[in-house]
């Protein structure tokens, strides 16, 4: 019973989270109606569960319209809290992925302005080495003093576009380590928020190979989710029911009296069996004028045996295996028949069935 106990304990457990998070993402799609849904979907839970252990209790005696409806009726029921559940879990994943994806683009901003930037000094040190090869160019023309003092005269010509460029230069590598001082917080809190989603990456390198994209991920997300629901409310109904059953098992029995036993059993014929909690086990068996009393008060003839009594209640119940008993219960022989016939008639609800020699001398 123990185990019962904790079957149940554990059913109605997973079921009221399960009751729970469908609700929570059923107020997440009809957001305009939020204690409405938590009433209605309060009452549905309780309903399905009933419904549930109503109809596997009394399955062979419910109606066949009941279980027309009620089949269904769970079935969409169990559809209906599989969707709430898939709807608070995907809420649940996009309030994590929208953070994850507005920390990603203020990344992807820095990235892209120290991009820029390194861009600009890329620009500039090409601009700086075609002047260089302009003046190595001309001192490589001539080998005498005119060409020097031309290639002098060209780079004397450079100068403030060199210092432009180097000046352009100095201020894009101070604003790249400015941009990249200010990236770095964004992205130590990117790094956590990628090691949070880490499992589903793992599990969608697993699936769909190594470096998923976005896109892979969210499926491999929804498949995560779709499993989830796929055991989580139809597990607690049959815990439920295996609950119940457990019960069933371990009650204790009451004893039926015969007349019970015979309806739950239509077929079954009475058998008297003597035992020895049989208040009539220990008595004697009739006298021979005893016999000849009941049988004058039958009707049956004395000379004739007990076939008789047999045929007498031939439309009855078999009486074949009680007329030959070594002890049927009938009275002692300083017992008047009619003083114990009555006793016996009076305290027919705490006794054994009439035996047939009884039945003979009562009709």
């Amino acid at each position: 019973m123990i185990f019962g106990y904790l079957l149940l304990l554990v059913a109605l457990t997973i079921s009221a989270v399960a009751a729970f998070y469908s609700i929570a993402g059923l107020t997440a799609i009809f957001a305009a109606a939020f204690w409405p849904i938590v009433i209605m979907g309060t009452v549905l839970e309780f309903g399905k569960i009933i419904s549930t252990v109503w109809l596997h209790k009394y399955w062979d005696r419910a109606a066949v319209q009941f279980k027309l409806y009620l089949i269904p009726a769970i079935c969409i029921l169990m559809l209906i809290t599989s969707m709430g559940i898939f709807g608070f879990l995907s809420k649940a994943h996009l309030d994590q992925a929208v953070p994850a994806g507005d920390i990603s683009a203020q990344v992807q901003i820095f990235d892209d302005k120290i991009k820029t930037e390194r861009d600009n000094i890329e620009v500039a040190r090409r601009a700086l080495k075609q002047m260089d090869s302009q003046v190595d160019a001309k001192l490589a023309r001539t080998d005498d003093d005119q060409g020097a003092e031309r290639a002098v005269q060209i780079r004397r010509s450079q100068a403030k576009e060199r210092t432009k460029l180097q000046n352009e230069i100095t201020a894009a590598q101070k604003k790249i380590s400015l941009l990249q001082e200010q990236r770095a917080p964004i992205a130590s809190q990117a790094r956590k928020v990628e090691a949070e989603v880490g499992p589903i990456k793992y599990i969608a390198a697993l699936v769909y190979g190594d470096n998923p994209d976005a896109g892979l991920l969210e499926r491999a997300v929804r498949w995560v989710i779709i499993l989830i629901v796929f055991v989580f409310d139809p597990l607690a109904l049959v815990l439920i029911l295996a609950a119940d059953q457990t019960f069933e098992w371990h009650r204790p029995r009451k004893p039926l009296s015969i007349y019970q036993e015979q309806e739950q059993h239509p077929g079954w014929k009475q058998q008297w069996i003597p035992t020895t909690e049989d208040p009539w086990h220990d008595i004697e068996p009739l006298t021979g004028k005893q016999l000849d009393k009941i049988k004058e008060r039958s009707g049956v003839d004395q000379d004739k045996n007990t076939s008789d009594i047999r045929r007498i209640f031939s439309d009855g119940p078999d009486t074949s295996e009680f007329i030959n008993m070594e002890k049927p219960p009938v009275p002692t022989s300083n017992v008047d028949p009619d003083e114990w016939l009555n006793e016996r008639h009076e305290r027919s609800e705490e006794v054994e069935p009439w035996h047939p020699t009884e039945l003979a001398y009562r009709y």
